[in-house]
């Protein structure tokens, strides 16, 4: 059997699978925006840990939870909203914490980045040129009516010659949205006022910038990064929302690779570094993070870690692996001890990205322990 036959075989499968799903006894109610589909949710005992694992997806579907940089539950952390290709294309939809409903978000032609608003039920997206700002409640609301579209509203269009490039991220005020984007040859951070729909430029930059993220409670502070795709030079990049203090956050001195930064509590960072060679062994590597105040290093843990997220208060980190397992880490000590194993067998192609509940009890990630993508949480104990 080719590759392209076999190929377009499973791809027929999935899709009659896919079909069949929605068909049968898991059929959702309605169409579009507003769509419910019953809960899915399973629990099973990890074989390894002994931890309880809530699998909150487990149709066919692609389910996907949104980036460790970025909020994952809702303000009144009533539900969790994930991503999924479970009507045929990639739309947002939102799980309840209480009961385990889905209910679809959006139901636009290629929806991209989103951010949730820390302050209220609200999520801001892009779709094409537009940014668009999304009344969740106005969705959730028992007998809604979204065909009349009253539950968004369209914020603006970007700017001519302009591209967005990687992800929104919504200051503290729940107003500002910060973004990188493309101008011709040129990269820029922006400002957008999202009442008003008004942009304002906080700095140009001379390299590809990615992964802006607003500091949870600190208003106007910003982090983000030299995206490369690799190792960049210097990876992580720390600016006031004026343009002013824009500089290295945590700077690189020994050809150490940086990567997938993240806020922790108020006053300090997290990020990898990733050991791309037996003489990086030998250093400093692992999960790690920089202070705010002083810019300095401090190592938490020394494994091959890929991806880290921190608790609300500083206290806990958890780094995921590339075979799939995910290590809780505490601050204080160093000590890690693993949480749960086995989400990304031979083949996966799954990317855990874990991040904790706002309340700091329990952790999201995507697995591909069933052969499909699933969004799951586990409890820290």
């Amino acid at each position: 059997m080719t590759g392209g036959f076999r190929t377009t075989c499973v791809s027929i499968l999935l899709a009659v699978a896919l079909s069949a799903w929605a068909g049968g006894d898991q059929a959702s109610e309605g169409t579009g925006v507003g769509r419910r589909f019953p809960a899915e949710r399973t629990t099973y005992i990890d074989s390894v840990t002994g931890e309880e694992v809530t699998t909150l997806t487990t149709s066919p579907a692609r389910d996907d939870k949104i980036y460790q940089t970025h909020p994952n539950w809702t303000a009144d952390g009533e539900h969790i909203v994930f991503t999924s290709d479970r009507t045929g294309s990639k739309q947002y939809f939102a799980v309840s914490t209480a009961t385990g409903a889905i209910t679809q978000l959006t139901d636009d032609s290629g929806p991209g980045n989103a951010c949730l608003s820390r302050t209220k039920n609200q999520m801001f997206y892009s779709c094409g040129r537009a940014i668009w700002d999304l009344d969740i409640n106005a969705v959730l609301r028992p007998g809604a009516d979204a065909s009349n579209h009253s539950h968004r509203r369209k914020v603006v269009d970007l700017p001519e010659n302009t591209q967005l490039h990687g992800t929104l991220t919504v200051d503290s005020d729940g107003r500002t949205m910060y973004l990188s984007v493309q101008r011709g040859e040129t990269w820029a951070l922006l400002a957008l006022d999202t009442e008003r729909g008004e942009f304002r430029t906080i700095r140009e930059v001379e390299f590809r910038v990615g992964h802006c993220q607003a500091h949870p409670t600190i208003s106007g502070l910003i982090m983000y990064c030299w995206e490369t795709g690799g190792d960049a030079p210097q990876r992580t990049w720390i600016v006031r929302a004026d343009g002013s203090d824009n500089g290295p956050f945590y700077e690189e001195t020994y050809d150490e690779w940086v990567t997938h930064e993240v806020w922790w509590g108020a006053d300090k960072a997290l990020f990898t570094i990733w050991p791309k060679n037996e003489e990086m062994l030998g250093k400093p590597h692992g999960i790690a993070w920089v202070a705010l105040g002083d810019r300095s290093l401090h190592i938490l843990d020394q494994k091959k870690y890929w991806h880290v997220g921190g608790d609300a208060a500083g206290e806990w980190a958890v780094g995921d692996t590339f075979d799939g397992q995910l290590f809780l880490v505490d601050a204080r000590t160093g000590e890690a001890r693993l949480l749960t194993q086995g989400h990304r067998p031979k083949g996966a192609t799954v990317h855990p990205h874990p991040s904790f509940s706002p309340d700091g009890s329990s952790v999201l990630f995507c697995s591909e322990r069933n052969g499909n993508w699933d969004v799951c949480l586990v409890p820290m104990r």
